[in-house]
């Protein structure tokens, strides 16, 4: 029998087994009936400083079946419904273009049903692509091409390699398990705010590529797709520039899916030239905070902060403008992380967040940014896009190469230029410069009253606390339509999936999405 038991409630400060096996007794297990026992998922309460506790979910083979109907906390442990199936067609070939987690899970899911997955990737594969993005930092030559946004991995390669996701899906359980399996933490499984951290997951990434090779998968890295043949409304070959050649051939393939990353801004633009129906969407601009990461752990658990149990802390800030019905949030928090350059265009400057698996860097910082939509950049397609372009550009003026704008948070509060260098954990150029003056207003009077509303919290906002900018690329600004079937409404054969197509937003949901749109396509006899 396999029971689950949920709320298990342990302070911080006694024996974690010890309380965990007390309260299975007074739910009716016994140590001794014990097969074994997992854990599902592992949450914090740090609502009160001084009696911070951790939640613990659990699944549990039993020996011996019990009677649920005497205990609340148990319940009957779900059987897990994804399976891998047989192949049931003959083998055939599938181009996925774009390496991230969309692009990988779908590629995964096709080679599990027997399909031939042809993959295509403009970027480097993830070992190569790690180097080149280090020689940039170190001299400011960018490949546009591999870089932190494009590569094996994806963008999230370069991340804190967050996994928590608010979507309800069958299939997150699966992506856990590959990841597991291809190298990440099993606690990924039933933390509360899973990550896998950058280093780990550049090894993860490898892994599942050469899985997917194993089930006859084909890879072709450095190789762009600059365009598609389409016939009838139909998609009938892919246009491949071999990046280090400069080679040019056509790739004959009439089922495509597109998994291209939010800043694939040529594809969209080539994409729509074609004929594939799109439309811009809302997404968000504004700043990187940076903190002490003791501050921020010091800010979350209070006196508990030095217990050897917790992890480096995370927060979620939000404001909502009512008279503006418009809200400013943090966004990618990286506890013990750095801030590091994001660009994948020459001449245009931008900053992201990233972590390593131990998170134990000296700072911690997040985005924290503000909604914007078409009444803010316009309804013409890609005026979003071209938002994001013209601010990335202004920057890479402004401090004339590839680095980022930064300002005090208490100086941003007062209107004044930061007049000292400041110490932080981005490695290339910082410029000080008044980012009131950098954005549109509409950005900067909500990021002054997000931060203004914030300000009761002294450790949040301090004379120590420094604003690092732009961060511009949180989400797509485009989405590339589809209909039920996960096919483009105007285009045939093309499957546009995951976060550059606007259906996903971090890794989980992409990855999910990658495998969704394959069962999907399968169970429809589309493929």
């Amino acid at each position: 029998m396999k029971v689950n038991i949920s709320n298990i409630i342990v302070s911080i400060n006694k024996n974690q087994e010890k309380e965990i096996y007390k309260e299975l007794e007074k739910n009716g297990i016994s140590r001794e009936n014990i097969e074994n026992l997992k854990y599902l998922k592992k949450s914090i309460d740090s609502r009160k400083k001084n009696d911070i506790k951790f939640i613990y979910t659990l699944e549990i083979n039993l020996k011996k079946n019990i009677n649920l109907e005497k205990y609340s906390k148990l319940s009957l442990a779900k059987e897990d419904i994804y399976e891998k199936r047989m192949p049931l067609y003959p083998k055939r070939e599938v181009a996925v273009v774009g390496t991230g987690p969309a692009g990988l899970f779908s590629a995964l899911r096709l080679a599990e049903f027997g399909y031939i997955p042809i993959v295509f990737e403009r970027g480097e594969e993830v070992d190569k692509r790690n180097v080149t993005t280090d020689n940039f930092i170190k001299s400011n030559i960018l490949n546009p091409n591999s870089n932190i946004q494009f590569g094996e991995g994806g963008a999230g390669t370069y991340s804190d390699g967050k996994l928590n996701t608010r979507i309800k899906s069958e299939y997150i359980e699966k992506v856990f398990k590959e990841f597991i399996e291809c190298g990440a933490q099993e606690e990924i499984f039933w933390n509360y705010k899973p990550h896998i951290g950058t280093d780990v997951l550049r090894v993860v990434v490898k892994n599942l590529r050469e899985k997917i090779k194993s089930l006859g998968g084909k890879f072709y890295f450095n190789s762009l797709v600059e365009d598609i043949e389409v016939k009838n409304n139909e998609i009938k070959a892919l246009k491949i520039l071999e990046v280090d050649s400069q080679k040019r051939y056509t790739y004959d393939i009439d089922k495509v899916i597109f998994a291209i990353g939010h800043s694939s801004r040529d594809t969209y633009k080539t994409l729509y030239s074609k004929g594939v129906a799109m439309e811009n969407k809302p997404f968000a601009i504004g700043v990187r905070i940076e903190h002490l990461r003791k501050d921020i752990d010091k800010m979350q658990y209070g006196e508990a902060v030095s217990n050897p149990l917790l992890e480096a802390a995370t927060y979620n800030m939000a404001f909502n403008n009512k008279k503006e019905t418009r809200g400013t949030f943090s966004f990618c928090m990286c506890p013990g992380g750095e801030i590091v350059n994001a660009s994948s265009e020459l001449g245009a400057s931008l900053v992201n967040g990233m972590s390593y698996s131990t998170r134990s860097g000296k700072f911690s910082n997040s985005a924290i940014v503000v909604g914007i939509s078409e009444k803010d950049y316009g309804d013409q397609i890609f005026s979003g896009m071209y938002l994001q372009e013209k601010l990335e550009k202004k920057n890479y003026e402004i401090v004339g190469t590839y680095g980022a704008i930064y300002q005090n948070v208490i100086d941003f509060m007062k209107h004044k230029k930061t007049t000292f260098e400041i110490e932080s954990s981005y490695k290339m150029k910082l410029f000080s410069y008044n980012i009131n003056n950098f954005f549109p207003d509409y950005i900067t009077r909500n990021l002054q009253s997000a931060f203004e509303n914030w300000s009761k919290n002294n450790l949040f906002i301090s004379e120590k606390v420094n604003l690092i900018a732009p961060e511009t690329r949180t989400s797509a600004p485009v989405k590339i339509l589809r209909d039920l079937k996960g096919e483009s409404i105007s285009i045939k054969g093309l499957f546009p999936i995951g976060e550059g197509a606007g259906y996903a937003g971090g890794i989980m949901s992409a990855a999910v999405d990658g495998i969704k749109i394959v069962d999907l396509a399968f169970s429809k006899k589309i493929f």
